[in-house]
């Protein structure tokens, strides 16, 4: 039974089908995050054409017939600022209020990414295209104000279910680095040692290759030396030309001066100056003995776990 026509057909034209019901406009934002100076950045456009002209934005644009939502939000972000994410970019979400848009009715499909620091240029509509620190940002135009709130919770979710970071950072990169990124992304102090334990307990990462380290004599640093948590090295040993004699090492950090020496106390044998920085003489590099996970070590992803985390989703908590 014919419940009604709701269209027209006309031959010929750009667009023969045409339906009584308004058509809405689509467009798509991406909000794409780096991660340089040891801050979390976001990409945005200066906008070339009205409406809000000159203000700052999501590289984005209206979304062609030929192309999906996917296509087109990379069409777009290529177009206003020659980036091309190396990591597919992951959906956020339909934005569709009524009055986001001042044109018309326009309902946009918003993808975020996280890409390792790259050069921006301005192009097509926009006029410029530059990176900015998450808690320095402009005002936004549209709604984007409310997209990245959403991309922001989005990531800072993701970060406990998937070790999102590491596309942030170097392919090997220390302890200190990977917990500096994961304060900036969810805004909290990590305790250095629980952190620590946390992130090599989780069994992401491996050890690279170990770090050269010149020492000044042949001896090398027992399994519990302890650790520097300023110059994140092992500290210098009896032997270096602080202490005269000893009967048992002890281990003193280079950064440390005359006045945070340890005090003399029963046998110990009086401590010579201890300078500023200790000149270590020129030496061939050995690598580095002790423990694995020392604060200065280099690690890289363990992408066998990293895959087994991603389908686990289980929750890692700081």
């Amino acid at each position: 039974m014919d419940m009604g026509k709701n269209y027209t057909y006309v031959p010929g034209a750009d667009y023969p089908w045409q339906y009584k019901y308004e058509h809405m406009a689509v467009t798509t934002d991406c909000v794409i995050f780096t991660y340089e100076d040891w801050k979390l950045k976001v990409l945005l456009v200066r906008r070339g054409a009205e409406p809000f002209k000159g203000q700052w934005a999501f590289p984005g644009g209206f979304l062609r017939t030929d192309e999906t939502a996917e296509e087109g939000a990379l069409r777009e972000l290529r177009e206003e600022t020659a980036l091309t994410p190396s990591a597919p970019i992951v959906q956020l979400g339909v934005f569709s209020d009524t009055d986001r848009d001042p044109r018309e009715r326009v309902i946009t499909i918003a993808w975020y990414a996280l890409v390792k620091p790259n050069a921006v240029v301005g192009g097509d509509d926009a006029d410029e295209a530059a990176w900015f620190p998450v808690d320095a940002l402009p005002p936004l135009a549209f709604d984007h104000e409310k997209i990245f709130h959403e991309a922001m919770e989005r990531l800072r979710r993701d970060i406990h279910f998937q070790p999102v970071g590491f596309d942030l950072l170097d392919d090997e990169f220390t302890i200190p680095d990977l917990q500096r990124l994961y304060e900036a992304i969810l805004g909290v102090k990590f305790d250095r040692r629980n952190f620590q334990r946390k992130v090599l307990s989780s069994g992401i990462l491996e050890e690279a290759d170990p770090l050269a380290f010149n020492y000044a004599d042949e001896r090398s640093y027992p399994e519990d030396a302890e650790e520097c948590v300023e110059c994140c090295a092992p500290a210098p040993m009896v032997g270096m030309g602080l202490y005269e004699t000893m009967e048992e090492p002890v281990l003193r950090c280079a950064a440390m001066t005359e006045k945070d020496a340890v005090p003399e106390i029963g046998s110990m044998p009086k401590i010579i100056a201890i300078p500023e920085k200790v000149a270590m003489p020129e030496k061939a590099a050995k690598p580095r003995k002790g423990r694995p996970g020392r604060v200065g070590s280099l690690f890289r992803l363990n992408r066998k776990r990293y895959d087994e985390m991603k389908e686990e989703a289980g929750k890692t908590e700081f």
